[in-house]
């Protein structure tokens, strides 16, 4: 299969196209045909800093955590997803790890979602990472009604991401000020009221 590898750690020139082993399936796994992968601030680590990360991988590596695509084989133990299914996941490069910036990937089932038929493939493979970062960030701040929520660098992925998760939580009731355009804001503070 045709995956982009890493031979050594540096910068992005690092990356070569070749022909790797399609991965095989295994027990509470699936096999997935990657239509799209995302790559995460941590690939950019990964890439950059190498084996000074406890978490780097042996090279050659593929590099990649989230992806989008069509279950193509389901392990034994699997009941929650059939072939065909579409989904979206936080499956790849960490440590041993294979990653997503490959045609195939088999990822733990426990790690993967339905796709909603609104998301493309390439939105899908997008939100994942991003939407564990904010979700993992708003509970560990223990956000609760009336709390200011600061967001630093306000314009980037995270935000909208953590501002749907804001609005939809019950506790946190309605937003004062809710801004649609995250160019150029630099910070946005989302003042929590209850309802």
């Amino acid at each position: 299969m045709k995956a982009m590898i890493i031979n050594s750690f540096g910068s992005s020139d690092v990356f070569a196209l070749a022909d790797i082993a399609k991965p095989e399936i295994k027990a509470d796994h699936v096999l997935v045909n990657i239509e799209a992968s995302s790559i995460n601030t941590l690939d950019t680590m990964i890439r950059l800093m190498g084996d000074k990360l406890p978490f780097a991988p042996q090279l050659p590596a593929v590099l990649g955590l989230g992806f989008a695509g069509t279950i193509e084989a389901v392990g034994k133990g699997v009941t929650q997803f059939s072939v065909g299914d579409e989904v979206y996941g936080c499956a790849g490069r960490v440590a041993y790890l294979p990653g997503t910036l490959a045609k195939y990937i088999v990822a733990d089932a426990n790690l993967i979602a339905r796709k909603a038929q609104n998301l493309n493939m390439r939105e899908a493979a997008a939100i994942r990472v991003v939407g564990i970062t904010a979700y993992e960030g708003l509970m560990r701040a223990n956000t609760s009604k009336g709390q200011n929520v600061l967001v630093h660098g306000g314009s980037g992925a995270l935000r909208p991401v953590l501002d749907e998760l804001i609005f939809s939580l019950k506790e946190a009731g309605q937003a004062q000020e809710r801004l649609s355009s995250g160019q150029g804001m630099g910070k946005v503070v989302i003042n929590i009221k209850p309802t």
